[in-house]
């Protein structure tokens, strides 16, 4: 069954934990798709985690539309969320043409940072689900986080700017939020203060649901994050296996006789004597 607005905004309403996760590609989609997950949100992340980018500045409108194709051949009944990436929505007009190209490649929502609500007021207006980004804005913050500046609403002003922020963003229209390293209690405050589903990312187990980066996730990232859980780390047997092969192939025990196919003798003999009359070396 395809996961819709509607079936995120019930399990808020039960009370039920949304389950999302990043995904970047076709394969891993179909593991999350297996898995039952509830929402894909593709971020801008992918320029970091994928793209080897500095920082989530660099990533461009054309680098989200190539990975939300590949991401969407592969959905059935994921909701899938896209970033809208850094000064792609400027202005409302720019907002709504980049949205819609976001949507073709496969969107069934919008994702941007900040607290803009006459851009999602535009959206909305335009049929598009949008959901916003508030907390901890990787593409507005780059010089915060060089310094170790992450947190979020840690005192009164930030916590109430927040609040009143996803206040303002509920009432403009939006349908979904984020909530990124923000204070466990600060944000369970914000959750039970608006009617939309908050996703939390570092933000305590008060949110709606969690997202994290798969990468993340599965221990595949050259970072450990305090917001990411140990379950298990596939760097260090990824790291084997290529130690492996490459050990194998260059003693020449890979490929072993159970990789190669084979031709029957008589045909291999046939061969052989027609390259021997051509000249080839046999």
């Amino acid at each position: 069954m395809k996961k819709t607005i509607e079936y995120l905004n019930n399990k808020k309403k039960n009370q039920q934990k949304i389950t999302a996760l990043t995904s970047y590609d076709y394969p891993t989609t179909l593991l999350l798709e297996k898995a039952g997950i509830d929402m894909i949100i593709l971020g801008d992340s992918v320029g970091t985690n994928i793209l080897g980018y500095k920082d989530e500045t660099e990533v461009t409108l054309e680098d989200m539309i190539h990975h939300a194709k590949a991401v969407s051949r592969a959905l059935q009944n994921i909701f899938l969320v896209v970033d809208l990436p850094y000064r792609t929505h400027e202005t409302p007009q720019e907002a709504v043409f980049n949205a819609k190209q976001l949507l073709k490649a496969g969107a069934d929502a919008v994702k941007f940072e900040g607290i803009k609500e006459n851009i999602v007021q535009v959206l909305k207006d335009n049929g598009i689900l949008v959901m916003c980004h508030i907390g901890l804005n990787p593409q507005y913050h780059q010089e915060d986080m060089k310094q170790g500046k992450i947190t979020r609403g840690k005192i009164l002003d930030e916590a109430v700017q927040l609040l009143q922020g996803a206040k303002t963003l509920e009432k403009a229209g939006a349908d979904l939020i984020i909530l990124e390293k923000i204070p466990e209690k600060v944000a369970k405050i914000i959750t039970e203060n608006i009617s939309i589903p908050a996703i939390g990312i570092g933000a305590g187990k008060y949110c709606d649901g969690q997202v994290l980066i798969i990468n993340d996730l599965i221990g595949i990232g050259e970072k450990k994050f305090k917001h990411a859980p140990d379950y298990i780390n596939l760097r260090k047997p990824i790291l084997e296996t290529l130690l492996r092969y490459k050990d194998e192939t260059e003693k020449q025990l890979f490929p072993a006789k159970e990789h190669v196919n084979l031709i029957r003798t008589g045909e291999l003999e046939k061969f052989k004597d027609w390259c021997s009359n051509q000249g080839f070396k046999i």
